[in-house]
């Protein structure tokens, strides 16, 4: 979630165990201007943002989208930012938003995709570095996707706080008078400050049990909401239907919010007809074998959508999955017939009978109940 307030963005500190995975996104989405600068063993590589757009990269001789891919499969290393240079090549073109869903997507054999040579195997928790000018809110996002147990020590003149995060949820926030979300609150409206991060504790208590996504947008209405600057416009706007606030989202920031997105806003996102913010949804780390059955069945969802769906081998186990690609007429012939083996003698039956299923669907159904 990138920070409304830009006020905020003065905080430094140092982060570890986290994955460049992550860190890009939430430099792409905080719209960061930075190279952010490589070392692990004897390898140094840069990504180089402008105004949140991943421009160039570079993994030792190896540029553009390659380099990109390369660097997001190194195991771990050291980072550090640095000024943008004025004169910055220009080798990376497509949004860091396709990249990152690239880089996310399982490497099989069925996938013919372009750079699929190149794309990370596994992102690596095991980099550390400083972090310049970075907003509260993005750091929080940062260590919440990285589902790490850290607590965040925050200090700014005059107040001194902890965030604790547990297993990639905020717990516990706490100041010299305040716990909970009133003390998060109160941390995340200070203007500037630094930051170190900490082991967790297991004796921390529990004082905050809200999603993290749920609490930064509490975070932002609370601001919204005790900022003298609050007009009417905004308060008409808080008053909106989720699915207003949605529809009026450009085409980058639905891919951003898709692929953090609760569920209720995931329902929304998948009948967007852009296969882009499909494929966010699908990629959101949190989706259900449920949500994926219903999207499977969806003959408003995009081909390439059913594809990814038949190429995760966890959800192809499930068989309300593999009948729902099976009997959507939009699954490509050769992944429908792949899986019609797998089905019962009654949804083959059906299947055989079918109208909306291509013909060599239900010719290879026939074929199997004849056995």
């Amino acid at each position: 979630m990138a920070s409304s307030q830009e006020d905020s963005k003065r905080f430094n500190g140092t982060i570890e165990y986290i994955r460049l995975i992550d860190l890009i996104q939430v430099s792409c989405l905080a719209k960061m201007s930075q190279v952010i600068k490589v070392d692990s063993t004897d390898k140094i590589g840069r990504f180089y943002l402008d105004e949140g757009k991943v421009v160039h990269a570079e993994s030792g001789d190896v540029t553009g989208e390659e380099g990109f891919f390369e660097l997001l499969g190194w195991e771990g290393g050291h980072f550090e930012t640095e000024r943008l240079p004025e004169d910055v090549p220009n080798s990376v073109n497509r949004a860091w938003e396709y990249l990152l869903i690239q880089a996310l997507q399982p490497q099989t054999k069925d996938m013919d995709c372009e750079n699929e040579g190149t794309k990370t195997k596994g992102a690596s928790r095991g980099f550390w570095g400083n972090i310049n000018d970075i907003a509260l809110t993005d750091l929080i996002q940062l260590l919440c996707l990285d589902n790490i147990d850290r607590i965040v020590e925050v200090h700014s003149e005059g107040l001194v706080g902890t965030i604790h995060v547990r297993e990639g949820q905020v717990c516990h926030a706490g100041t010299d008078n305040l716990v909970g979300q009133e003390a998060f609150f109160k941390m995340l409206n200070v203007r500037h400050g630094s930051f170190v991060t900490l082991p967790f504790s297991k004796e921390c208590e529990t004082t905050i049990n809200v999603p993290w996504e749920h609490l930064l947008i509490e975070a932002m209405r609370f601001f919204d909401e005790t900022s003298e600057k609050t007009d009417k416009k905004q308060a008409e706007s808080r008053a909106e239907s989720l699915l207003q606030k949605v529809q009026k989202k450009n085409i980058s920031e639905k891919i951003r919010l898709a692929m953090i997105a609760d569920k209720e806003t995931r329902t929304i996102l998948i009948r967007d007809s852009n296969r882009m913010i499909q494929i966010a949804v699908i990629s959101n780390p949190r989706i259900t074998d449920s949500e994926v059955a219903a999207i499977a069945y969806s003959r408003q969802v995009d081909e390439e959508v059913l594809r990814r769906i038949a190429s995760e081998r966890e959800w192809i186990k499930n068989y309300t999955i593999r009948l729902a690609l099976v009997t959507n007429p939009k699954t490509s012939v050769a992944i429908s017939r792949k899986l019609v083996p797998t089905l019962n003698r009654q949804d083959l039956r059906n299947i055989s009978r079918s109208k909306s299923v291509p013909n060599m669907v239900a010719t290879e159904a026939k074929r199997l109940l004849a056995k």
